[in-house]
């Protein structure tokens, strides 16, 4: 097939947008796209950085790792490698990839259309649980990218659930805290990002609660028939601690997410143990001090498959 630069021009454009419905902490979606020549720069925007609940900006690569990740497989489902350079100039750090069109491969369409499915989805799930295959499929494919995916076992599930609790209870005490939620729980509609009343649902009952948003209206979406008695948790860990590291999670988080989504699962991040530091390092500690909890998600049966969630808001490419 002849290649020219017309061809990988657009290609790297529609692996862009297509990577503009990638999760975010909070929906921030702190990065920036740059087309130049045959190649997409992937830029951290700083500005979108949430100083109180992620003053290093771990959240923040992992959150750029998930457009990483949903731009190559946009390229795959077009029947090429994504040819990526990942933090690639020292003294530019917030220049967190290139993207390219690579070689030539058997086109992959599967996760290309879990990217339009795929959604947050905070209602209580099934008291049916993921088949073991499933979940050996996703620890599989956070390997594949070097990150770890750790089931909460059984025994661990009480100290999980009072970590969630502690950094919700830490978050709601500290202003730092809570002045991001509601900075990015109060944005504009015009402004294509953040959390949405029609993504917030009623707590229901759960085995472990979800975030307080703290919105002035009551929760839009009602929490269903689920009573999370099947719902997974889950960590992705990694074997390292920086930047490279928290991109790297959030590639796997997006293929994780993917796969799942593929596979008739839903999902939501559990963000807060580790925004909280304290709490970060007790999950350490409950993963035997081997690794570092990256973030954590809920992983579920939908009670109904009838209901999708809406999607969250997305900005454009010419303003991201």
């Amino acid at each position: 097939m002849t290649r020219n630069l017309r061809d990988d021009i657009d290609l790297v454009a529609q692996a862009s947008i297509a990577a503009l419905r990638a999760p975010s902490v909070l929906n921030t979606q702190p990065w920036r796209w740059r087309l130049a020549g045959a190649h997409a720069e992937l830029w951290a925007d700083r500005s979108r950085q949430l100083e109180g609940l992620d003053p290093d900006g771990r959240l923040l690569l992992l959150s750029c790792g998930t457009a990483l990740h949903h731009a190559a497989v946009t390229l795959h489902s077009e029947g090429y490698d994504a040819d990526v350079d990942r933090l690639p100039d020292p003294e530019r750090p917030d220049l967190v990839a290139r993207v390219r069109r690579g070689a030539e491969r058997p086109a992959e369409g599967r996760l290309a259309a879990a990217v339009q499915r795929r959604r947050t989805d905070r209602r209580p799930f099934a008291d049916e649980r993921p088949a073991d295959e499933v979940l050996d499929e996703l620890r599989a494919v956070a390997e594949r990218h070097g990150v770890h995916l750790h089931i909460v076992r059984e025994d661990q599930l009480t100290a999980f659930a009072a970590a969630v609790a502690r950094a919700g209870a830490v978050e709601h005490a500290d202003a730092r805290f809570r002045d991001d939620v509601r900075a990015w729980t109060t944005r504009p509609r015009v402004n294509g990002d953040g959390i949405a009343a029609h993504s917030v649902v009623a707590a229901g009952r759960r085995t472990i609660a979800p975030r307080d948003f703290e919105m002035d209206a009551p929760p839009f979406v009602d929490a269903g028939a689920g009573t999370d008695r099947g719902t997974v948790y889950a960590l992705l860990v990694t074997d390292g601690d920086e930047p490279r590291d928290w991109l790297a999670a959030g590639e796997a988080m997006s293929d994780v997410w993917l796969t799942l989504t593929d596979r008739g699962l839903a999902a939501s991040p559990i963000s807060e143990v580790i925004e909280v530091v304290p709490v970060r390092q007790a999950l350490r500690a409950l993963l035997g001090g081997v690794g570092n909890p990256a973030i954590a998600m809920r992983i579920g049966v939908p009670v109904s498959s009838d209901a999708p969630m809406s999607a969250e808001q997305r900005r454009h490419l010419a303003n991201s």
